[in-house]
């Protein structure tokens, strides 16, 4: 029965997780933190089964794994489009997105990169909704500083 409604939980969390945990820290250590919050899931699948936002919850795993390594990837570092096509992007934009803090490229990407709402962003992040909107605004601020963009609200 646990077996099985956390195959249920992980299948439901692991897309989001990944997804975020690459927007924090790079492709690589993104996928590697995931796995490792996959892993301690799994050993400790008795004691998610309680919990109610499991995405969230593993996420504060991934971060702790972070801590293993020395720094994250640089986010230039991107996979390889399947077509070989890469999509045309402002060369600022990735040390752009570095400048930001941790909590700014995560809602950033989510949002504009991955489509996600700002309440899934704050469900996943366990953080008030306004805490995302913040950090969404003060964060594109940035982007749009570094890369003199103009933008009237």
């Amino acid at each position: 029965m646990i077996d099985e409604q956390f195959q249920r939980s992980i299948s439901a969390a692991e897309p989001r997780l990944r997804a975020a945990l690459v927007a924090a820290y790079g492709v690589e250590v993104g996928v590697e933190c995931c796995a490792d919050a996959i892993a301690w899931a799994w050993e400790h699948r008795r004691r998610l089964a309680r919990v109610d936002n499991v995405a969230g919850y593993l996420f504060r795993v991934g971060q702790s794994s972070a801590r293993r390594y020395r720094r994250p990837m640089p986010l230039g570092y991107l996979p390889r489009p399947a077509d070989g096509h890469f999509p045309s992007i402002e060369p600022g934009l990735v040390p752009a997105l570095e400048a930001l803090t941790e909590a700014q490229r995560i809602v950033v990407v989510a949002v504009h990169a991955y489509g996600w709402s700002q309440q899934e962003v704050a469900d996943l992040l366990e953080v008030s909704h306004s805490t995302v909107r913040t950090h969404l605004a003060r964060g594109l601020d940035k982007l749009r500083a570094a890369l003199e963009v103009d933008h009237v609200r």
